[in-house]
């Protein structure tokens, strides 16, 4: 194991993350309708192999959300990644899929499939999805509470990490090696799975498990299954709080502090300048119809919006105070929080200001940062060495456009800085996140 810590980038490979304005602004300056969903996804990781990221991220989305598709209608994660396995030489590839519907026996094949395809390279982020609408995609009347979505989800995790576990290659005395499982025999509330897998293990024994824990019950089970955490922190603050958080969940988990990364996502708009990031950021913003927009950007938390004006200030005080909505919110609480965080630190905004950072500008509520190359990278040093977070989960706002720039001019200055890995990583993904900072 290294005994440098190294800023942990990943890329979050979804089209659903990009600047709501994206796809017009690339009809005019170059391709994105020009190639295909899949293409683009192999794109992708292609970049991620190439600006050095520690792994790519794909999101799932179990059903239609809108029609027509911004995202153009993206295969399932696991099966673009493992495509994608054959594709890449070194990054991550980390499949999100959810313990609300799916089987842990099938998954646990699935992925541990995913894992033996790229090597060792395989991760899952466990979520628990939210809505009615793709709950009936699944058999179900509606979607479960959020107490009972994470219930299912410990045990969920409970199953799968023993079936991986249940397995190994062993060398027999006549010198072959062979494939041995036993059964896991779980007699759960939920489940009930005799095991063994049939499928044998990659040379990092086990996928990463990814776990986005934003409420109390997400933390819980994160600090009890996770490797690596996919957090909203939108201020150095708010990154030092969770980490205290975390930290003491998983000491009631019988874990050690500080040995699962936490990771916030963010959305960088960037130039060579402060304003050439802010006027990049403008120039998208003008294809968006702030008028029709608004009206939805908060009913992914039933939060009704009514405005006469989109420059209108935003009623502050139609939003309940994060506590109040944990246990009943049908949305991800995390994303709740990282907006209602940001509007009471920017007092003042308006309603379309509030619906550029809940969906306009991309990846959700997570922090959004405006500034050039060398600010991103003080930004970047500053975050790191707090000794909070361990690096950051980039949904870049124009796609490969974005990507381009950034593997260009960021990447370069942070391997200078000497925060950033200047050679590809190529040990198994867990080993990548197991480098303990000496905080």
């Amino acid at each position: 194991m290294s005994d440098r810590r190294h800023l942990h980038l990943n890329l979050v490979g979804n089209d659903l993350n990009l600047h709501m304005g994206a796809l017009a602004y690339e009809r005019e300056h170059g391709g994105l309708e020009d190639r295909d969903a899949f293409t683009r996804l192999m794109e992708y990781g292609q970049f991620g192999d190439e600006g050095l990221f520690t792994a790519i991220f794909l999101g799932d989305v179990p059903g239609l959300a809108m029609s027509p598709a911004m995202d153009g209608g993206p295969a399932e994660p696991i099966t673009a990644l493992t495509s994608m396995a054959a594709r890449t030489k070194h990054v991550g590839l980390i499949a999100t899929a959810s313990t609300t519907f799916y089987d842990p026996y099938t998954l646990a094949r699935l992925l541990a499939s995913l894992d033996q395809a790229s090597d060792g390279r395989a991760g899952f982020n466990a979520v628990t999805t939210a809505g009615d609408h793709f709950a009936r995609n699944y058999s179900l009347e509606g979607h479960p509470d959020r107490e009972t979505r994470y219930g299912r989800a410990d045990e969920f995790l409970d199953v799968v990490t023993a079936l991986w576990a249940n397995r190994e290659l062993r060398a027999d005395p006549d010198g072959a090696t062979r494939f041995y499982a036993s059964p896991v025999d779980h007699d759960g509330e939920r489940f009930q799975v005799a095991g063994a897998l049939n499928v044998a293990p990659s040379r990092q024994g086990r996928p990463l498990i990814a776990q986005a824990g934003g409420s109390g019950t997400g933390i819980r089970v994160a600090a009890k299954h996770a490797d690596m955490v996919f957090t909203n922190a939108t201020t150095r603050d708010g990154a030092a709080a969770y980490r205290a958080d975390l930290d003491k969940a998983l000491l009631e988990a019988g874990r050690q502090q500080d040995t699962v990364p936490a990771i916030p996502g963010l959305i960088p708009f960037i130039g060579r300048t402060a304003e050439e990031a802010e006027e990049k950021m403008r120039a998208l913003d003008d294809y968006v119809p702030w008028d029709l927009l608004a009206p939805f950007a908060l009913t992914q938390f039933d939060i009704p919006l009514e405005f006469d004006d989109v420059n209108d200030p935003f009623p502050v005080e139609i939003l309940p105070p994060p506590a109040e909505v944990e246990k009943t919110i049908n949305s991800t609480f995390g994303n709740y929080v990282g907006l209602y965080n940001w509007v009471r630190d920017n007092p003042g905004v308006t309603v379309r200001d509030v619906a550029a950072h809940a969906i306009g500008r991309g990846g959700a509520t997570h922090r959004k940062f405006v500034g050039s190359y060398d600010e991103l990278v003080d930004d970047f040093a500053l975050w790191f060495e707090d000794g909070h977070v361990d690096g950051f989960n980039l949904m870049f706002p124009v796609g490969s456009l974005s990507i381009r720039e950034f593997i260009d001019e960021v990447v370069p200055r942070l391997i200078d800085r000497g925060i950033y890995r200047s050679t590809p990583d190529d040990r198994p993904l867990r080993d990548r996140f197991r480098e303990i900072a000496n905080r």
